[in-house]
């Protein structure tokens, strides 16, 4: 069988980790690949297509998942990460677990889950899909984002704040989070819209269906950027608008233990020590 590798590119332990993974995936023998344009020089390490694979591995952070997630999204392969970040929500595996899940990685003993995605459209410009978030934020400090959020065609109001983030129930747990919204069970199918440091008496998150259309479009001739999972898109224009929904396609998570949310969020944040 075939399983891609995606790494953490900067991460010295995310190399020694990989040989790890290369001697027991060799053992029991896997293949493994990576993209053509990733710079994966590891022996037993092949670069071509990963849609030849049954799995995307990654090996890393939340971060590195998310990369996973790009190089695996347009091809419907399922992802599963290896943990070696702080927290971690994304990554399931721990270091301690890797020969047991490649036993199960080769006797294809694992199970799926559908995660929703968003999707990012920029007027006049770029289009992307990202699992996380939707940010639209100011660029100059000390300046406030002026942003006129619509709903389904129809004004809605006016935030000046930082910036705003529109984040899937996967991605609650991320940048959403840190803005004051809630951490959300990922099976959650909404869109959940948190402002950044708002000067409003009003800044609670407002969730919304996911067949939802939120447009915000800029209020200023001050740069305001659109990222989409912490990758630049580009930059709006005053009157410029970007429109966020739902994505085209689901991402695909593999799932070993089935441990569910309640779980992950009381180990993740050390809430079962209290």
């Amino acid at each position: 069988m075939n399983i891609g590798l995606v790494l953490h590119p900067e991460r010295a332990r995310a190399t020694e980790v990989a040989y790890e993974v290369i001697a027991g995936a060799t053992a029991r023998g896997i293949k493994l690949f990576a993209a053509d344009d990733e710079a994966v020089n590891l022996p037993g390490v092949e670069t071509g297509d990963l849609e030849t694979t049954e799995l995307v591995l990654s090996i890393g952070g939340d971060g590195t998942v998310l990369e996973a997630v790009k190089r695996a999204l347009p091809l419907g392969v399922p992802i599963l990460g290896i943990n070696l970040g702080q927290v971690g929500f994304l990554a399931e595996i721990e270091e301690s677990q890797i020969e047991e899940t490649l036993d199960r990685i080769e006797a294809r003993q694992w199970g799926i889950e559908e995660r929703m995605t968003l999707k990012a459209e920029i007027e006049d410009g770029p289009t992307a899909h990202g699992l996380n978030d939707i940010v639209i934020s100011k660029r100059m400090v000390n300046r406030l984002a002026p942003l006129s959020v619509i709903v389904d065609g129809v004004p809605f109001r006016t935030y000046r704040a930082d910036g705003m983030v529109v984040a899937s129930a996967t991605g609650s747990t991320a940048y959403s989070f840190s803005a004051g919204g809630p951490a959300v069970d990922p099976g959650l199918r909404a869109l959940f819209l948190t402002a950044v440091a708002p000067h409003s008496l009003f800044s609670r998150t407002l969730v919304f269906e996911p067949d939802r259309v939120l447009g915000f479009v800029a209020g200023s001739d001050r740069p305001i950027g659109v990222e989409v999972d912490a990758s630049d898109l580009g930059e709006l224009a005053n009157g410029q608008g970007v429109q966020v929904t739902a994505g085209d396609i689901d991402a695909r998570f593999a799932t070993m233990d089935g441990k569910r949310f309640p779980h992950t969020l009381q180990h993740k944040l050390g809430l079962d020590g209290d």
